[in-house]
């Protein structure tokens, strides 16, 4: 019995059906882009929670993380 790859399905699928390729590469592209914001959402999220907890070690810790995830992004996005 042999395992099947979703990235196998997905060579299968978009053989058959092109709209269904263009899908795929889509969410793909997708994703890489939620990667590379996931950190600052993540460090948002964090923040957020420590105000509403009224903790403010843990929000000026994220709020740390928030403005340092913020400006590796803006880094890796200046040049594009």
């Amino acid at each position: 019995m042999t395992k099947t790859t979703s990235a196998a399905v997905d060579d299968r699928l978009s053989d058959s059906n092109p709209s269904i390729a263009e899908l795929h590469r889509e969410n793909r592209e997708l994703r890489a882009e939620l990667d590379q914001v996931e950190p600052v959402i993540s460090a948002a999220v964090l923040a957020a929670t420590a105000f509403r907890m009224r903790d403010q070690e843990a929000l000026l810790s994220a709020l740390r993380m928030l403005v340092r995830a913020t400006r590796l992004f803006e880094a890796d996005h200046a040049c594009a």
